[in-house]
């Protein structure tokens, strides 16, 4: 049985993550029980829950980005959203990252263009130029699915003390209350960025402009997951190692970039996105996308190693980590 469990009390919206590995690095398959080790009484919150909440911290990096970029046009139209709902809050998260991306850009040199043209009558979030090298990005957010909510809980221990926690473990009752649930809707929500009504969308057929989805992984399992969740949602369980591999209905949960994964919009994301960037930032200081960022390259369009290399040189945040 898979777990990850999470405690914290509201000290500590941060929150401690209690998942626990094996000394082979496997998650475990054992029970679990709650800390702290007293009586408690639950109840089932309501959206948004504790882990999604914008700490001081990313507010005030929120605000110096917003600063930062008052100047530069692409970015007002981002800029005027957040300002309409109060500053940086915990609803505006995803045009906080786009923001912060861009910013990312600016400071290495690279002017961005905001919302440039996509297939057919679509956008895409972000086009430029680097190293000589075209580039097309959207950028999305893994926001907390509805069972990730249904499984966060509050409670209070005997002293009064309140605590908030999640529980998502194989044999919940609700079976979508489980790492490999949110593995698999994590995986078909990346793929929905590629087609809609049943035609290819956002990415055109590449020709000579490399394509990226940047997905914030913050809200996913809370801590954003690790090097194993994000391989086995770019490419698929084969690609982990055992101890590490979900499955679902018996099979083993494919990637979006799976020759079998049969979700919509899983085809043309094969055909027409070269990477997928997970993106975790600790939010502790300004200047760290690149580092919290590690991509996926597709198979399907890249004939090597070798070139997958080559086309990672050209993205602008250095260092590119590849999985």
């Amino acid at each position: 049985m898979r777990i990850d469990s999470w405690i914290g009390t509201n000290r500590d919206i941060g929150a401690q993550r209690t998942e626990s590995r094996s000394t082979d690095g496997r998650r475990p398959r054992s029970s679990f029980r709650i800390r702290p080790r007293v009586k408690v009484s639950t109840m089932r919150t309501a959206r948004p829950t504790p882990f999604d909440r914008l700490s001081s911290r990313e507010r005030e990096i929120g605000e110096a980005v917003i600063a930062d970029l008052a100047t530069h046009a692409w970015a007002r139209p981002l800029i005027t959203i957040v300002n309409q709902s109060g500053g940086p809050t915990a609803t505006n998260k995803a045009q906080m990252f786009e923001l912060r991306f861009g910013r990312a850009l600016s400071r290495v040199g690279v002017a961005p263009h905001y919302e440039v043209p996509g297939e057919g009558q679509s956008t895409l979030d972000f086009g430029f130029i680097s190293g000589e090298q075209p580039w097309a990005v959207e950028l999305m957010r893994l926001e907390e699915t509805q069972a990730a909510r249904n499984a966060t809980f509050t409670a209070t221990d005997g002293i009064g003390t309140p605590w908030f926690g999640r529980h998502l473990y194989s044999n919940a009752e609700d079976v979508r209350q489980s790492i490999e649930g949110e593995t698999l809707k994590s995986v078909e929500r990346i793929c929905q960025k590629c087609e809609k009504d049943g035609q290819p969308h956002k990415f055109p057929v590449p020709r000579g402009t490399y394509h990226a989805i940047l997905v914030d992984m913050s809200a996913f399992l809370n801590a954003g997951g690790d090097r194993w969740d994000r391989i086995h949602i770019g490419l698929g369980g084969e690609y982990v190692a055992p101890g590490h591999r979900m499955h679902w209905n018996g099979k083993v949960v494919t990637g979006v970039f799976h020759p079998n994964t049969s979700l919509r919009g899983a085809r043309e994301a094969r055909e027409r996105v070269h990477f997928i960037g997970f993106v975790n930032e600790p939010m502790r200081d300004l200047d760290e996308f690149s580092v919290s960022t590690q991509f996926v390259a597709n198979p399907n369009l890249f004939t090597n190693s070798n070139a997958v290399r080559v086309a990672i040189a050209t993205w602008p945040l250095q260092p590119a980590t590849v999985l």
